[in-house]
């Protein structure tokens, strides 16, 4: 595994694990992150805020199944299985593309296979 795709390992057990103090170690301070259903999220605290009380999810674990990288971007795909904050389950396929400088993540998009969480 190289060390972007060790950085996309370590953002995916941060989150399943709700460890929202370590992602300003994952990002730029500047990240921008497109997801689907909600505006670009701009921003380290922006960022920290929308895994804290905006993301539908409550709960959950992602299953990376592959993942590629070239140069300054790696992208990958998997699956998510949980529960929402509203207590439904929850079951995704997903596919990531990451932009990374100095190390750490400065852009994401996330891709959902249908409209979704």
């Amino acid at each position: 595994m190289d060390v972007r795709q060790h950085l996309v390992a370590r953002l995916f057990t941060a989150i399943d694990a709700q460890e929202w103090e370590t992602l300003p170690e994952l990002f730029t301070p500047t990240v921008r992150y497109e997801r689907p259903g909600y505006e670009p999220i701009r921003g380290i605290a922006s960022l920290v805020a929308f895994y804290r009380a905006e993301r539908v999810v409550a709960h959950g674990r992602h299953r990376i199944l592959g993942c590629l990288g070239d140069g300054e971007e790696v992208c990958c795909w998997g699956e998510f299985d949980g529960v929402s904050r509203s207590g439904h389950p929850l079951c995704e396929t997903f596919a990531d593309w990451y932009w990374t400088s100095g190390g750490l993540i400065s852009r994401r998009k996330t891709f959902f296979y249908r409209p979704a969480i």
